[in-house]
């Protein structure tokens, strides 16, 4: 019994701090951040861009599910036309969830995020690099790093869905309870 309860303990602690996902971007014109659990579904608001690029980097925050893959989406759309361009940079508060890159820290590029023309989680392809952050006509966004990539597709004018998972890490005291809970099951098997 009072294995059981030492694995509730610990069990539970997994679940005391939240992470905490923060973007930091740009789009030319216009963009929103969503967190979701599910790569088909946009999921819950939580940044917008309602000004064009000159108005500079826009900062939002949001808290992830625990134990199941989160994913970021933005839509960001271009109204007045090329250039076209998405950048920004994407920080986790703590090592429960990786990115991609298997860190905690990601930043706009055509590896890690993908692209849809139609809809998050359908037909993706992958994104076009139409340059660095501090170069080419947009300059340097503060706020977000130098080696981020500007992002876009082929086409111009639109709507662009852009994706990146956010992955759970499995943790210590996960795999302890597990641990316990095969150890109880071996050890009541043996008793029979």
């Amino acid at each position: 019994m009072r294995t059981i309860a030492f694995a509730l303990v610990l069990f539970g602690a997994q679940f005391a701090s939240a992470t905490t996902l923060t973007f930091s971007g740009v789009a030319d014109d216009f963009f929103e951040a969503y967190i979701s659990t599910s790569d088909s579904v946009q999921g819950t608001q939580f940044a917008a861009q309602t000004g064009t690029w000159q108005a500079g980097t826009v900062t939002g925050s949001t808290v992830l599910t625990p134990n199941v893959v989160n994913y970021l989406h933005i839509r960001a759309r271009d109204t007045f036309g090329a250039p076209s361009m998405l950048v920004g940079e994407a920080w986790l508060s703590d090592a429960n969830f990786v990115f991609p890159n298997a860190s905690q820290n990601l930043v706009t590029n055509n590896t890690d995020w993908s692209l849809s023309l139609t809809g998050f989680g359908v037909n993706d392809l992958i994104p076009t690099v139409v340059g660095q952050n501090g170069q080419n006509v947009w300059g340097t966004q503060s706020g977000i790093s130098l080696s981020a990539m500007r992002l876009w597709s082929n086409q111009t004018q639109g709507e662009h869905y852009f994706t990146v998972a956010i992955t759970p890490v499995p943790e210590p005291a996960t795999m302890v309870v597990l641990g316990l809970g095969a150890a109880g099951l071996l050890r009541r098997r043996s008793r029979r």
